[in-house]
């Protein structure tokens, strides 16, 4: 395989295996268009995944649709040690290996409502030798190693797909009542980002006091208050600017931004472009 072939399949697939001792939270704005599926080897994360929060333990399998806001922070700063295996992948990268596939739905479990699976001993042995084993060949990239990764995550997908067709609902339970208040809130952003959100007006309604509010929503979820308003409005604004005849200013003002500025100016501190750039760079690969 080339320089060109391996870069293309580093852009379409990744493979990570990590252990930490220190603190670490990922950055704020974070939701990409690739799915993700980690495993948790050891040690404890509170991992934020739409509008809650779950306390994923050793032998906890996560998987993450695309574009779905998400982030992991500390369970306790007297004890961070972690280790995990994350995947981030496209669908294209599968390409024609899915083409004969047509007795499952190998993506459906990214559209159950499920995020979390708690795995028996069993599958804990499985899956980490499989996922082992994509480690080592990602790492060595010997002959084939593409074809290699692709039928390991096939193999994977369906797995999952069996463990999610086991579990009815999401079954987890939340960490503790705060957790559950902060979770209502959340579902109430995320249903109404296009409304004017304050702190003062949010504390009202959910009847919390605004410096109680404001240090639990970033303790329970990771982000602050304006982090996650603003990320859930700009997602929306990408897919407004990807999919609608909107112009700019039409979609600032139907995703919560009354400043046409300010919205240029948040959107591009997340997305690294400005909106005019975004929508013609993604016509361009349309």
């Amino acid at each position: 395989m080339n320089k060109k072939d391996i870069n293309e399949a580093s852009n379409l697939f990744m493979v990570e295996y990590r252990k930490r001792t220190d603190i670490f939270n990922m950055p704020a704005n974070h939701y990409h268009d690739r799915y993700e599926i980690y495993y948790m080897l050891s040690g404890e994360r509170y991992y934020f995944i739409k509008d809650r929060t779950y306390h994923v333990v050793k032998g906890d399998l996560v998987i993450i649709n695309k574009n779905e806001i998400h982030k992991t922070t500390h369970v306790d700063s007297s004890n961070t040690m972690h280790e995990r295996i994350l995947i981030e992948f496209k669908k294209e990268f599968l390409g024609s290996t899915i083409d004969d596939i047509n007795d499952t739905d190998l993506f459906s479990c990214f559209h159950q409502n499920i995020n979390v699976l708690r795995l028996n001993i069993t599958e804990q042995s499985f899956i980490e030798n499989l996922l082992f084993k994509m480690v080592s060949e990602n790492k060595r990239q010997s002959e084939g190693f593409k074809t290699y990764l692709k039928v390991s995550l096939v193999e994977l997908l369906l797995f999952i797909t069996r463990c999610v067709a086991k579990v009815s609902t999401n079954h987890f339970e939340y960490p503790n009542a705060v957790h559950k208040k902060i979770s209502d809130i959340v579902k109430h952003i995320n249903n109404h980002y296009m409304e004017n959100l304050t702190l003062t007006s949010i504390s009202k309604k959910f009847f919390i006091s605004p410096y109680y509010f404001s240090r639990t929503f970033k303790e329970v979820t990771g982000f602050t208050f304006v982090e996650y308003v603003n990320s859930v409005r700009i997602k929306e604004a990408q897919r407004l600017l990807k999919e609608s005849k909107l112009n700019v200013t039409q979609i600032a003002e139907k995703v919560g931004y009354e400043n046409i500025t300010h919205f240029g100016r948040v959107f591009k501190a997340i997305t690294g472009f400005s909106p005019l750039k975004y929508k013609k760079n993604n016509k361009e690969l349309s």
